[in-house]
């Protein structure tokens, strides 16, 4: 990784994918589901400490795309991408965060900024529907329902519609998982 970032022209792909150049530092400042991590010729950190590898992937694929501009809707799902894998995605991601439905509409207000999130309209009728700036050019969009006499609670995570011109269809389950695990340990700290 470390040669990877060693030949990359930071300022040509700074304003590629929205991240901010550190001229003195010759250095990227780029937000990954409301966290900065700092991108070098020496590596990525997230608070002074080497990122953790999935983290690193994500953002590596991300720097190495070719897609430029974002797109929000129509949302995706990870099974319209062409070889995504959705049952597994379902099972990780999805059905992972189902136990947690009714803690995360009651602490929404204050879980939304730590995730660079924001309500957004409900396309499917949900309880809370949001959108998160993922990545600079990537969004999620996740709607959330509380379980009812007629239903069971549900979760549901779509992405940005063009999300695979900027990671891999393995990135984008691997960002889903990353935002399932920064939701459920946020709803452990606050």
């Amino acid at each position: 990784m470390k040669t990877e970032l060693e030949h990359t022209s930071f300022p040509a792909l700074a304003e590629r994918i929205s991240a901010l150049y550190n001229e003195e530092r010759d250095a990227l400042l780029l937000a990954m589901l409301g966290q900065e991590y700092d991108i070098s010729r020496g590596g990525i950190t997230l608070r002074v400490q080497k990122a953790p590898e999935s983290h690193e992937a994500v953002i590596l694929d991300y720097l190495r795309s070719s897609g430029t501009e974002m797109a929000g809707p129509p949302w995706r799902a990870l099974g319209d991408f062409a070889g995504a894998p959705a049952a597994e995605f379902r099972k990780r991601v999805e059905l992972s965060l189902v136990p947690h439905v009714a803690d995360l509409l009651t602490r929404a207000n204050s879980l939304l900024p730590l995730i660079d999130a924001e309500r957004a309209p409900s396309i499917v009728g949900s309880d809370l529907a949001i959108t998160v700036r993922a990545l600079p050019k990537v969004a999620l969009h996740v709607e959330l329902s509380q379980e009812n006499p007629e239903f069971p609670a549900e979760a549901w995570v779509l992405f940005s519609g063009n999300a695979d011109r900027f990671l891999s269809i393995g990135s984008l389950q691997l960002l889903g998982e990353l935002f399932k695990d920064r939701l459920i340990s946020l709803l452990r700290i606050y």
